[in-house]
C-alpha cells in the first residue's frame, strides 16, 4: 500500500513539474512577440538624429565588416538609408548597394537623398516579409540592422538571404539587447542565443561576435556553413 502511495505521489510531482514547464514556456511565448512592429516612416527623424551616431557607431560597425571599394552589400531593412549613404562612400563607383525595405515610403525617402551618380550604384528593392528579393549568388555582405526582430518567419527568410550570398559571403545581425535603455519594446527584443540557433537552422555558422563594440546592441557575423570559420 505504501509503495502504491509513493508511486501516486511521484506521478503527481512529475505532472507538477510538467505543468510548471508548460507555464514557463507559455509565459515566454507571450512575452516574446514576433514579428515586431514595423518602424513607421513618420519616425524617420529618429533614425537620422545625429545623436544616434554616438551609440550606433556606424563607421566602426562598417570597419568591423571590412566594407571596401567594389563590395556588393545589401542593407536589409534599410529604412531611411542611415547605412546606405555610408555604404556608398565605402563601396565607391565600382561597388553596389542594395537598399531593401518592405515599405515604399522608406525607399522613396532614400531615393530623394541620392544624386544622379549615386543612383547608378544603389538598387532600391521593395522586398517582402518572406523574401528580400535579392539576386542569387551576388552579395558579399548582407546587413540586418535592428531588422531581424521584425521578420515573421526568420529561418525561411534567412535561407533566402543565404541563397543571395556569394560563396564566401557574410551576414551581420545587429539587435538591441534585453537590458538596453533604448530600442524597441522589450517584448520584441530577441535573445542572442535564439538568433544564433535560428541562423544555424537556416544553414549559417556564427563566425564572430562583437561584445564590446556597441553599447546597446549585440553584433553577430555569420557565414554559410560550407565556408564558415569557428567563432573566436
Amino acid at each position: 500500500m505504501c509503495g502504491k502511495r509513493t508511486k501516486v505521489l511521484s506521478l503527481i510531482a512529475i505532472l507538477g513539474i510538467l505543468f510548471f514547464c508548460c507555464e514557463m514556456h507559455a509565459q515566454y511565448t507571450i512575452q516574446l512577440e514576433r514579428p515586431g512592429k514595423l518602424f513607421s516612416p513618420a519616425k524617420i527623424p529618429l533614425l537620422e538624429n545625429p545623436e544616434r551616431d554616438v551609440w550606433q557607431k556606424p563607421e566602426l560597425l562598417l570597419d568591423a565588416l571590412e566594407i571596401k571599394k567594389g563590395s556588393v552589400v545589401a542593407d536589409i531593412g534599410a529604412g531611411s538609408g542611415y547605412l546606405v549613404m555610408r555604404l556608398l562612400k565605402r563601396t565607391g563607383p565600382s561597388g553596389t548597394v542594395y537598399a531593401v525595405d518592405i515599405q515604399q515610403e522608406m525607399l522613396d525617402y532614400i531615393k530623394n537623398r541620392l544624386n544622379a551618380e549615386e543612383e547608378k550604384t544603389v538598387h532600391l528593392v521593395l522586398g517582402g516579409m518572406d523574401d528580400p528579393l535579392l539576386p542569387a549568388n551576388s552579395i558579399d555582405t548582407a546587413i540586418l540592422l535592428s531588422t531581424y526582430h521584425e521578420i515573421a518567419h526568420p529561418v525561411d527568410f534567412m535561407k533566402k538571404v543565404k541563397a543571395s550570398l556569394k560563396p564566401e559571403g557574410r551576414v551581420a545581425i545587429i539587435e538591441f539587447g534585453k537590458e538596453s535603455p533604448i530600442g524597441p519594446p522589450r517584448n520584441v527584443r530577441l535573445p542572442e542565443e535564439l538568433v544564433i540557433n535560428e541562423l544555424k537552422q537556416a544553414g549559417f555558422t556564427l563566425q564572430k561576435k562583437y561584445d564590446q563594440l556597441l553599447p546597446y546592441q549585440y553584433f553577430l557575423v555569420f557565414s554559410p556553413e560550407a565556408y564558415s570559420q569557428p567563432a573566436p
